[in-house]
Parts: C-alpha cells; structure tokens; sequence
C-alpha cells in the first residue's frame, strides 16, 4: 500500500467513491493559451479535492500526507450515492480537460498533469462498465488487508489524535456493512468474484476473528499507548470491529459463497469482455487492446524461449527448455535452507544491487529501502511480494517479501524480485518521482500502472547488464517474463481454461501446483495487471532501441534513464512522446 503502486494507483479507477467536488465556474469553450497551464492545475486541484474528502486512504496510500494533509478521523465512503456523485465530477473535469490544447503548455509539470489528468478521467468513466463495487472483494488489496495498513500509521501523539483515531476506527463496522449491501446487490445483478476468491477472503477473516480484539490490526496505533487508551480501543475492537468481522464473515460464507461464481474470466459477469478492455486501458494507461496484448506478449515469449535454450546449451548441454529449467531449480547452492535465509540473502542483495545500479544513473536516491516479511495472519493467504512506498522524509521504504514458498525458491528467482522490488526497480523510480520537483500531487496519485510495473521489468533486463544475477539468473529471468500478458489474455479473452492457465505458467519453471493456483486467483480478481509489467517493460525497451540506433554514439544511458524517470510515473503514451521529443532534439 503505498505499495504495489500498481493497484492503489488505480483503485480510483475501479470503483473508489468520491463525491462532487465543490461547483466549478464554467470554463470558455476556448481557453487562452496563456491560462491553460491554470486550468489544468485548476483541474488537478478539483480532483484531488475530492478525493482528499471522500476517499481520504488514497492519499496515504499515494504517501501524499506531507503535502496534501487529511483530517485524522477521515474515512472512505463505499455507497452508492458517493459513487454517483464521484461519476458527475468525473464528467465535469473530464469535460474540462478536453477543451486544453496539450501543444501551448509550456511548462512540463503542467504538461505532464494534463497527459496523467486525461489518460486517468478517461480510462476511469470507460471502466464504469465493470460496475466494481458490486464485486470489490479482494484477497489481494481487499479492506481487510488494507486498512490495517492505514490503523498503523495512525498518529496518536496528543489527546486531540488520539480522539480522533477511535472517531475514524468507530466508523469501520458501517463501512463494513455498506460493503456487505454493495456485495449483496451485485449479486442480485450477477456480479461476483469467483468462490475460490472468496475462500481466501474467509480465511483471512478467519485469522483476523481468531486472534484476540487486543491485537486486532485496525486498532495497531494503541500497541504503544497508555493504558487508558489502549482500554478505549480494545473495547471498540471488542464490543464493534470484532462483531462486524464475525458479521460479515458470516455472510459470505452462507450467502455469498454459494451464489458465486464459478468461472474465473471476468466473461461471467456482465459485460465482462467490454470490461476487460476497460481495464486493460486502466493498467496499460493506452488503448492497445487484448488482441495486440496478445500477440505482443507471444512475440516475446517466444524471444525468451529461444535466448533460454541458448543459454541452456552452453551451461547444461541441452536445448530442452523443461530440462534447462530444472536443472537450474536443482544446481547446487541455489536454493535455501530456511525461510530466514531467504530474508537475510534478500537483505544483503539491497546493498549490492544499489552499488551495482550506481554506474547507469546520474544520481541515485538517497531513500533506502529494507525488507521485512509479510505479518503471521497475511501468510499463506496468496499474496505477492511488493514494495511500499514511503515519503523520503518518513524513513525507510519497505520490500515486503513474500516466503510462503522459501523451499522451492531458487536463489536468481530472489535476485531477480529482489531487482524488481528494489534497486534499481520500484524503489529507484518512486524515490526518484519523490525528489521530481514542481509536479503535481495529482501525478503521484495517478501514477500509471504501466510505466511503473514496466519500469521494474525493465529494471530485471538492466541488472543483468550491471552483473546483478548468478549464473542461473539471467535464464530465470528470461524464463517468465510476458507469459503475464499470454496468461492474463487467454483467460478472460481467448477462453483458456484453469488448467490451461496454469500449464503455460508452470510451464517457466517459476510456478509449482500450489504457486499456480495462488497466481489464478490473482488475475481472476484484478483482470488485465498482470499484462501492465511487460506491456510497459516493451515500451521501454523499444524506446531504448530507437535511441541506440538513432543517436548512434551520442547515446547516453544516464541521460536515457532520466528522460524517463524525470516525470514521475506518467501515461506510456506520454513518455514515448516525452523520449521521443528527446531523441529528435539531440539527433
């Protein structure tokens, strides 16, 4: 949460509810090109405004707190009517947005608003056809796994805090309860998440009901406080939260369970292939489509394969992709021995990754970034490693490693996430958007899920260049990547089945029976992510490509990784324009 930016940054786009914004004065249909740059932060402001006052966890999600500061005893609204009113204020902004004129701002913050401002209004009103509420339940970024995120970061230090903190916790029983009435419709409406999702959900729950109210996570910010206070909010765990878990609990497994859906492509719902491409434009920030993100990801699938069984031949002897991936699995000292070793290994690599990535930047970050495991009651529930972020000014960003399947990971495979999570992937780019001055907070919270997963993939390909990786790292590299947009797009628009699925991921060496089940679930409850990494990883691969070629040996790869860091996670169409403009001026 702050975290696999990919989601939080779009959840506004899947059904977060804002309400109307105060009533903006009507706009000329033709603005003067010298207040364009004034309106599209007018734009901005509007839209973050109503996001800070109905769904105020998006801004600490996007670890805006410094900068845009909400009030302590905020909390989100999940109703019917907050959704509508969200939909009216879209439509107004959108409406606005469309009358700027991108080739007069000639300010680049303004510019690179504008390009995150257009791609999100319109990606966001073009998903309004998953009807998302209707089947939020998530056993990946659902509440239950989210606000405690938000219970710990609490600030609790004055009388008047830590009022406040039992004010916002009092209201997450109602909040449950709307999403109980929000589930319950959808299904009325045939709208559902897969049983199988919403097993995990229960057992999640399960854990949460099972422990003690004391240590329930919602109420994380007393695990330090005095007695009196750690009283009060007992007692709300107690005598509220608990109730409304035991509440819900109960729902979905006598009402929601069996009326949910069995199929995992989101066709069963309705409209479900219209959907799909909606969030396919959602993750990708650009209209490319299932059919290309399809054959792209197949292209390069088949590029993999083919630099796997070269490399095969020369370290085993054999072209066999199956027997080059096992005996990498098998080759000795490439596994660990313990979940702790695992932890430690990961931790030592930081360090040596951020020396390694040094050499192709012209700064590094100053942020570090620590790796810490998931807490007792998120394990074995299917959650992926993923990076959190946090403001440089807070402290340590955090890799949250995932070691429920330590014993069959390979010591490349943690090189390869621990790259991915760390330098020079997530954290590199997000400490580096933190330190991008005169944007606008509305870029951060539009971050696009494209250029950021994109961004890491590409990272994996630059550490190998850098000498990151052992001697089996570069095939595992190269054994997974694209199968997501292959997988992601042959469920839910090709028709593909479970098994199918599944074979094609086991089918790189980095899945087992058990992992390939966990990474179903993942793409039957947020369609079209999984294709973001390497529809964005491409892009800038490509992009890198043409500037070799065209700028011959003007080619700088410093100068390269800060035209395309230096916006912040902007739409994959803006930052080809921004490259691009880049490349024809020094050519």
């Amino acid at each position: 949460m702050n975290r696999l930016i990919a989601f939080f940054a779009s959840s506004l786009l899947l059904g977060t509810a804002l309400v109307s914004c105060a009533q903006q004065e009507d706009t000329q249909d033709n603005i003067a090109p010298a207040d364009q740059g004034a309106e599209v932060n007018a734009i901005a402001d509007a839209y973050l405004e109503a996001i800070k006052t109905i769904a105020p966890f998006q801004i600490v999600f996007s670890s805006l707190g410094e900068d845009v500061p909400i009030a302590n005893d905020a909390f989100d609204l999940n109703t019917p009517e907050a959704d509508a009113a969200y939909e009216r204020t879209e439509d107004e902004l959108l409406a606005r947005i469309a009358k700027i004129d991108p080739e007069t701002l000639a300010n680049r913050a303004d510019w690179v608003a504008y390009q995150s401002l257009k791609a999100a209004l319109q990606s966001s009103k073009r998903a309004r056809v998953c009807k998302q509420s209707g089947w939020s339940l998530n056993h990946m970024f659902g509440w239950q796994n989210a606000l405690p995120i938000i219970a710990s970061m609490q600030p609790v230090a004055t009388e008047e805090e830590r009022a406040a903190a039992l004010e916002r916790w009092s209201k997450l029983p109602a909040y449950i309860a709307q999403d109980e009435v929000n589930l319950r419709r959808g299904l009325a409406e045939g709208y559902s998440v897969p049983k199988r999702v919403a097993a995990r959900v229960i057992a999640q729950l399960d854990a949460l009901i099972e422990a003690p109210a004391a240590n329930l996570p919602f109420i994380a910010f007393a695990a330090d406080a005095d007695d009196q206070f750690k009283m009060q909010a007992q007692r709300l765990a107690e005598d509220e939260i608990k109730p409304a878990l035991i509440s819900f609990r109960t729902f979905l497994n006598n009402e929601y369970m069996p009326s949910a859906r069995d199929d995992l492509a989101i066709t069963a719902v309705p409209n479900g292939a219209e959907c799909y491409e909606a969030l396919l434009q959602v993750f990708h920030t650009a209209d490319i489509g299932s059919k290309a993100t399809h054959e792209n990801g197949q292209a390069a699938v088949n590029a993999n394969t083919a630099a796997v069984i070269e490399r095969g031949e020369a370290l085993f002897g054999t072209d066999d992709f199956a027997e080059i991936l096992e005996r990498v699995k098998t080759a000795p000292g490439n596994r660990f021995e313990s979940e702790q070793e695992l932890i430690d290994f990961t931790r030592a690599e930081v360090a040596i990754t951020k020396e390694k990535a040094a050499p192709f930047f012209s700064k590094l970050p100053e942020q570090e970034m620590g790796v810490e495991p998931y807490p007792d009651y998120l394990k074995g529930t299917g959650q992926s490693s993923r990076y959190e972020s946090t403001p440089p000014s807070q402290g340590t960003a955090t890799y949250r490693i995932n070691t429920d399947e330590w014993e069959t990971q390979t010591r490349g495979e943690a090189q390869i996430v621990a790259v991915h999570e760390g330098w020079p992937g997530h954290h590199l780019q997000i400490a580096t958007a933190y330190a991008v001055e005169g944007l606008h907070p509305i870029v951060q919270m539009l971050s696009s899920s494209g250029y950021v997963e994109g961004w890491a993939r590409y990272a994996e390909a630059l550490a190998e260049e850098a000498g990151m990786y052992n001697d089996y790292g570069p095939i595992s590299r190269r054994a997974w990547p694209a199968r997501g947009m292959v997988l992601d797009t042959g469920l839910h628009a090709y028709g593909w089945s479970e098994e199918e699925v599944k074979q094609f991921a086991m089918a790189s060496g980095r899945f087992n029976e058990e992992s390939a089940e966990v990474l179903l679930d993942r793409i039957a409850v947020i369609p079209g992510q999984l294709t973001a990494y390497d529809t964005g990883g491409l892009e800038i691969f490509a992009l890198r490509r043409e500037a070799e070629e065209r700028l011959g040996e003007k080619f700088d790869i410093k100068e390269f990784h800060d035209r395309i860091l230096e916006n912040g996670a902007v739409p994959l169409s803006a930052m080809r324009e921004h490259v691009e403009t880049w490349i024809a001026e020094n050519k």
